[in-house]
């Protein structure tokens, strides 16, 4: 069962953008960081680039616009089946 779903073309091409960054910038801060640089330009990347509130905008967007199709209990269900951190 395919189903459609209407974004907002300018959030879906900032998120897109945003995804983009995210890959490409990962992809370099790791690789830096296996080839012995200090670890910490991982957490410098997220904090100078506001990745915690960036995500979650990316998040809200997305549960939005899900949450218009499939309806706010289901996407709670979604939500609930994620595994966080356990540091």
């Amino acid at each position: 069962m395919t189903q459609s779903i209407q974004v907002d073309l300018a959030g879906f091409t900032e998120l897109f953008r945003d995804l983009e960054e995210y890959v490409v910038s990962l992809d370099r801060v790791l690789s830096r960081i296996g080839a012995g640089e200090d670890p910490n330009i991982l957490v410098e990347y997220v904090v100078e680039h506001s990745l915690p509130a960036r995500l979650a905008r990316a998040r809200e967007f997305v549960g939005d616009s899900l949450e218009n199709v499939i309806g706010a209990e289901a996407l709670e269900k979604i939500a609930e089946q994620v595994e966080g951190y356990r540091g």
